[in-house]
């Protein structure tokens, strides 16, 4: 499926194709409309989880790459070495990059758009949670409010 979405992201609006109407969302509101758009998109598309990683990778990839190349991202590659990227390189590529990219590609094909998105909701609380024990952190009163607000809702969502 393409989705023929052009995004202006220096005014306040995205422009659909002329055979659409126009649509005016405000700043806050674009990470969520992308967001809504890409899960829809993996459900629509019916591709397998490897596949669909793939695509974003090399996408994504080759746009970062011809970025850099025309200077419209700076770089400091060159700068450091090989042992200090690796654990950026394991954590954010492959970890993040790679494996939430499938798991998460994998629960929309088996749940849905919606269900995964409210699922996915929970992982800024389980961040919170996890962050505890393995990092030794210390979750605030307002932290723990705000853990259980979004396990509430995504209880009363789940059983809509």
């Amino acid at each position: 499926m393409v989705v023929f979405l052009y995004v202006d992201f220096w005014r306040n609006h995205y422009t659909f194709p002329p055979c659409c109407s126009k649509i005016t969302l405000e700043r806050s509101t674009r990470p969520s409309f992308l967001w809504s758009v890409y899960i829809i998109g993996l459900r629509k598309i019916a591709l397998k989880p490897m596949t669909i990683t793939l695509i974003i990778s090399y996408l994504s990839g080759f746009i970062m790459l011809l970025l850099i190349a025309t200077g419209m991202v700076p770089s400091n590659l060159g700068h450091f070495s090989f042992q200090q990227a690796l654990p950026f390189i394991l954590i954010q590529g492959l970890g993040i990059g790679v494996v939430a990219t499938i798991c998460f590609s994998y629960a929309v094909s088996q749940l849905g758009s919606a269900r995964s998105s409210v699922l996915g909701s929970l992982s800024p609380a389980a961040t919170a949670l996890l962050a505890v024990p393995i990092l030794g952190e210390s979750l605030s009163v307002f932290v723990c409010i705000g853990v259980a607000l979004t396990v509430i809702g995504v209880i009363l969502s789940s059983r809509c």
